[in-house]
């Protein structure tokens, strides 16, 4: 198991972006968007499509999510990241990674091993089996994974946010209509180090305008764990604090909630 990751450099938003296909009114700059809406993503007129993240100079990744998406159970995606040869004739691929996208409430997420240095990403996405005919992606997360040196609290709690519509009878029966189900986190930490609270400075004033983050319970669980437990949304934190005197060791709590 590996320390908790948080992903706030996201190439998707400052990198220069193609599709192989997109609807008109759906393209996929729409993925800079900061809401999950369908009405606001990406959208692709069939079950095959190709993202490709362009960021030079070279700089790290390492996480790769899709977010509020349609995805079916059978989907599967590719994520290569490379750089131009010397000639910018062509890509030379440093990772080349295929497998199932384990679309869980709609997202899908993958950890390389380590951090690589390229200019370039590249995501194809397939699912000959979608019930609805398109692709549709709104939110899509491409970039470094940062970790802190020691690992998140076990007193951290997970919830969620229920948007409802209930009318109760005179004779006590409800009639509930569910309109959204927004999961949330407490990530408690109490043992940041002096050069954690600097990033964590860093992160949370990125936050603070709206952007979304994305944390990673434990990067080296398998894609199907990570699709499962990962959150990207927005982030907040409390007071950061000194619980233990002049140690190296600070305390804050952060609440991430899902971005719908």
């Amino acid at each position: 198991m590996e320390n908790c990751g948080i992903g706030w450099e996201n190439r998707v938003l400052d990198a220069a972006l193609s599709a192989s296909a997109q609807v008109s009114g759906l393209p996929v700059t729409n993925l800079r968007n900061q809401q999950g809406a369908p009405s606001l993503g990406w959208r692709v007129p069939g079950t095959t499509a190709t993202l490709t993240i362009s960021h030079p100079p070279a700089g790290p990744w390492r996480a790769f999510g899709l977010f509020r998406t349609n995805l079916s159970a059978t989907a599967t995606w590719r994520i290569r990241t490379g750089s131009y040869d010397a000639s910018w004739y062509g890509v030379d691929w440093i990772s080349d990674w295929t497998g199932p996208c384990n679309a869980t409430n709609g997202q899908c997420v993958y950890v390389l091993p380590g951090a690589i240095t390229a200019e370039r990403c590249e995501i194809t996405i397939t699912d000959k089996d979608n019930p609805d005919g398109y692709l549709s992606i709104p939110l899509a997360y491409a970039g470094p994974l940062w970790q802190p040196a020691r690992n998140y609290s076990t007193e951290s709690t997970a919830d969620r946010n229920l948007g409802v519509d209930s009318i109760t009878t005179l004779g006590g029966a409800e009639f509930v209509s569910p309109r959204w189900y927004q999961r949330s986190l407490s990530i408690a930490h109490q043992s940041y180090g002096d050069a954690d609270a600097v990033v964590l400075e860093q992160i949370l004033r990125v936050a603070a305008t709206g952007q979304n983050i994305l944390f990673l319970p434990d990067p080296s669980a398998t894609p199907a764990v990570l699709a499962e437990k990962s959150l990207f949304g927005r982030l907040s934190g409390n007071d950061l604090t000194n619980p233990f005197g002049i140690a190296d060791r600070h305390a804050l709590t952060l609440t991430l909630t899902e971005r719908l």
